[in-house]
């Protein structure tokens, strides 16, 4: 990435209005997608890390469900009731 594009890219962040080519705004977490293992048809299927290639802003805020007992629960993974 060259230099000119770092600076146009910083002095659109710092201007705080929507990026022209996502619409996001700077505080935006992304687009809410589900990523569903046991129903995968109605999964988000796309790249979770894709970013937008003028603002660098993540494009998707993605939610993994997760289905288990209460036996299989896991630290790293959290549970709504």
């Amino acid at each position: 990435m060259s230099l000119k594009g770092r600076l146009r890219r910083l002095e659109e962040r710092s201007r705080g209005g929507d990026c022209p080519e996502c619409g996001f705004p700077p505080d935006a977490q992304g687009r809410t997608v589900l990523i569903d293992e046991e129903r995968p048809e109605e999964s988000f299927d796309g790249d979770p890390d894709e970013r937008c290639s003028r603002c660098g802003r993540y494009l998707w805020c993605v939610i993994r469900v997760v289905y288990g007992s209460e036996d299989e629960r896991r630290d790293d993974v959290i549970y709504w009731p």
